[in-house]
């Protein structure tokens, strides 16, 4: 089937990781199945969050190890653990979201309501998919320079490092900790990858098969409304209806809502993140610049993927709030585009019934403070631009001064 087409790659990653919602089965045959999302949050809280946070205190007085430390895996690594906290307890109303969308892609009537929901999944798909690129680009950009440094190092007999910069007692640097301790940050860095773009990925799926609902809906509204206008005598279909298209609707809504509800703190604090890595990431590349005889290949390398992911983190779901927001007030403009004014006054005043339900679009918001649309992600943009302007100003100084 389509849908377990589109959603393959968000379903095996939170599978393994231990936080897809729907897995009732899994939970009856190996109760103790269900725990195993204390293993990558181990892994997380113990190898990156406190090591790093350890090392913080270390190099509180030098500016660009500090702001490298919190850019490269520390900020993102503790938003991860908190998308964690929010899939896990909100397990139970995403469990009835799954349930609806499996109902709804078994219960498509004809050939228009299965293009429009595999175009709209097709979106997701896609959205997801360039995540992902983004995401595995530079996570293994930034690994394997690591990698690479750290294979030198042990040539040259150097002092060793770690993968990402972190505070261990000295014993783990000796001979096997130390490379024990090395393979499993990479691995912890990938897993970090994986949930936060999968997690992700599933609240673009979600919103996207709300949006493909509202088209349908519209297209039934509008039909109903023109073979009513066509046969004024057809009195109790039209009602009937009216009635599933209501109920259709306020369904849809308390669906959108509960999305809200459990992913809008999230979102809010992925944006702020989002926000400061970049300007964090800027900041980084213009002292490199400035600081380096030779052009920084590696580094500008790593800016562009990185930049990237999280610049398209933030306009897909500035894009997804926008498209959920057209897609919920389209509801009005569908009656307004069809034959509306054939109906008798009757008829009307049901109509009118739906239009003030319209009056307030359904929105993605960013902690219930500001509404996902284009113009946040415009917003977004002029801070990041005014802050790389003031970086580049206070690195110049900072360097020839």
């Amino acid at each position: 089937m389509r849908n377990n087409y589109s959603i393959k790659y968000i379903r095996g990653t939170l599978l393994i990781l231990g936080i897809w919602p729907d897995e009732h089965k899994l939970e009856k045959k190996f109760p103790f199945l269900c725990y195993r999302y204390f293993v990558p949050l181990a892994l997380i809280i113990f190898l990156m969050i406190i090591p790093q946070t350890v090392n913080l205190f270390i190099i509180y007085n030098n500016l660009v190890l500090v702001t490298e430390n919190l850019t490269i895996a520390n900020l993102a690594a503790l938003l991860t653990c908190l998308k964690y906290f929010f899939v896990i307890s909100n397990r139970k109303a995403l469990n009835e979201l799954l349930g609806y969308y499996k109902e709804d892609w078994k219960h498509m009537k004809g050939k228009e309501e299965t293009e429009i929901m595999v175009r709209c999944a097709n979106i997701s798909e896609r959205i997801s998919i360039t995540c992902v690129l983004f995401m595995q680009g530079a996570v293994s950009l930034k690994m394997i320079q690591q990698c690479i440094g750290i294979i030198l190092v042990e040539i040259r007999g150097l002092e060793r490092f770690f993968v990402v910069q972190s505070w261990f007692p000295p014993f783990v640097k000796v001979t096997p900790y130390y490379h024990l301790v090395s393979i499993t940050q990479v691995v912890t860095v990938y897993c970090v990858g994986i949930s936060y773009t999968s997690i992700d990925c599933l609240i673009f799926m979600l919103v996207f098969h709300i949006c493909a609902q509202f088209q349908i809906l519209r297209r039934s509204l509008k039909q109903a409304i023109n073979h009513r206008s066509e046969n004024s005598q057809d009195d109790g279909s039209f009602r009937e209806a009216i009635r599933i298209i209501v109920k259709k609707h306020e369904h849809l809504n308390y669906f959108a809502k509960t999305v809200e509800d459990s992913f809008n703190f999230c979102i809010l604090l992925q944006v702020l993140v989002s926000t400061l890595l970049i300007c964090f990431q800027g900041f980084l590349v213009f002292k490199e610049i400035l600081n380096s005889e030779s052009f920084p290949l590696n580094e500008i390398s790593f800016l562009l993927f990185y930049v990237a992911d999280v610049a398209s983190f933030l306009y897909f779901f500035c894009y997804m709030g926008e498209l959920l927001t057209n897609s919920s007030a389209g509801m009005r403009n569908a009656i307004f585009e069809s034959d509306w004014q054939k109906l008798s006054s009757k008829d009307i005043k049901m109509l009118m019934f739906i239009i003030f339900r319209t009056r307030r679009p359904l929105q993605m918001t960013a902690g219930k403070f500001t509404v996902l649309s284009m113009e946040t992600y415009s917003r977004v943009n002029i801070t990041y631009l005014n802050f790389k302007s003031c970086s580049w100003i206070f690195v110049s100084y900072g360097t020839y001064v």
